[in-house]
Order: structure tokens, then C-alpha cells, then sequence
């Protein structure tokens, strides 16, 4: 890559068009997730998952990780999901759309926090 060249964060939503034009792009876990199913990838690891954001009654902001996860026949390992989300109802989402969530060695779902 050219030093100091732009990079766009790629959802699924973005990656033709960053493809189509040359450019850069970091992947979300929906746009991971998607290019992994295309290649037969089964499983990938990840830091965390984005989910559904607090005020999401009112703003409806929820990740497109959960609507790939639900459509993607890919496992996801990670730490969880990010916690400045609203964790329960992350959780609500992804168990209304029939998304498999699985916790290990604990009975509390994990939550992925970074200081940056």
C-alpha cells in the first residue's frame, strides 16, 4: 500500500465500490465475514462484533455485523461485542434472527473494550 494513502472502512455496503475504484479499505466483520463465505473460509477471529447502539429505538443504528451474521454461514470467534453497544438487547437482535451465540467458560456474554 502507498504511504499515506486513504482507507475507507469497508461494510459490506462499501466493497464494491472500493473495489471498483482501486482504493483502500479496512473490513468490518460483515464485510470479513461475507468475503470469507465467498472463499470457503468457515471461520474467522475478530476482536469484537458491532451490535445494536444505545438510543437504537429512535435512531434504529444496528451494526450490519448482525444482519451478515444471520445470513452468512460463517462462524465468528470473538471477544465479544464492543461495549459501548447496548449489550442485552445485541443479544435480543441476534436471537430474533436465529444467530447461534455461544459463550465459553463463562455464563456472562463477554464485552470487547478498547481505550482508543
Amino acid at each position: 500500500a502507498k504511504a499515506g494513502a486513504e482507507v475507507r472502512k469497508c461494510s459490506t455496503r462499501e466493497l464494491p465500490l472500493v473495489m471498483a475504484q482501486g482504493a483502500h479499505g479496512a473490513t468490518t466483520v460483515a464485510s470479513t465475514a461475507y468475503i470469507a463465505a465467498q472463499v470457503g473460509i468457515d471461520v474467522f477471529v475478530t476482536g469484537g462484533v458491532g451490535g445494536v447502539h444505545r438510543g437504537a429505538a429512535t435512531t434504529f443504528d444496528v451494526s450490519a455485523d448482525l444482519t451478515e451474521l444471520r445470513r452468512t454461514p460463517v462462524a465468528v470467534v470473538c471477544a465479544g461485542v464492543k461495549s459501548i453497544l447496548d449489550i442485552p438487547l445485541t443479544l435480543e437482535y441476534l436471537e430474533t434472527q436465529g444467530v447461534p451465540v455461544l459463550s465459553m467458560g463463562t455464563d456472562d456474554f463477554p464485552a470487547f473494550f478498547s481505550t482508543s
